[in-house]
């Protein structure tokens, strides 16, 4: 957080073309500097951890399903829909909070106007109203409406570079490293809210 309150003030005073110039900017418009540093850090952890658990498990499912690993090295073609399919299953945000606006009932459950709840992202994921064979990974499943980052206004900024970080990553990984084999399942240390992978040993 010192970093960013440093590197906000840097900006305000000597602007760049970058997001932080942009943030000191909206600072200098009255925002609250707290919740610009706060979204500082967000920026980070969101776009480092969420990803970062998306290629280590993106790793083990190949490593495990290697029939689907064979399928995407012969045809480079199917890693969106692949990519699609780790992030439903994998879930690297577990939950995210949301305020009605106005009361809601939802299954018959009240949900009064401005009272926080939890939104469980892994358990949409895995509805079998939704998603045939749910616990099942099917890099050719079409449709794929999962809600791992997120929906409506509240949809991950990052999406877009998430998912590009994924095919990139992974099918350059997986063209070099042919023989690429799971030595132990990953070792995961957290999964609230994000899912933290601390140890996965590959062999080659």
């Amino acid at each position: 957080m010192s970093y960013f309150a440093e590197l906000l003030d840097q900006r305000a005073a000597e602007p760049a073309d970058d997001l932080m110039t942009g943030l000191a900017a909206r600072r200098s418009a009255g925002q609250d500097r707290q919740d610009l540093i706060a979204n500082c850090v967000f920026f980070l952890i969101a776009g480092h951890q969420t990803t970062t658990t998306l290629l280590t498990l993106g790793t083990h499912l190949l490593c495990t399903h290697p029939d689907a690993a064979a399928a995407l090295r012969a045809n480079r073609a199917l890693w969106p829909a692949a990519v699609e399919e780790m992030l439903r299953l994998i879930t690297p945000t577990i939950f995210t909070a949301a305020t009605p606006a106005t009361d809601t009932t939802v299954r018959g459950v009240t949900c009064p106007a401005g009272e926080p709840r939890l939104l469980f992202l892994a358990a949409a994921n895995r509805d079998p109203t939704v998603f045939p064979a749910p616990d099942q990974f099917d890099i050719s499943r079409e449709p794929n409406p999962h809600l791992s980052f997120a929906a409506g206004t509240h949809f991950c900024l990052g999406a877009p570079l998430a998912r590009l970080h994924g095919e990139v990553a992974l099918s350059t990984l997986f063209t070099r490293f042919p023989g690429l084999v799971a030595q132990t399942p990953p070792d995961i240390t957290a999964s609230v809210p994000i899912r933290q992978v601390d140890h996965f040993m590959v062999t080659w």
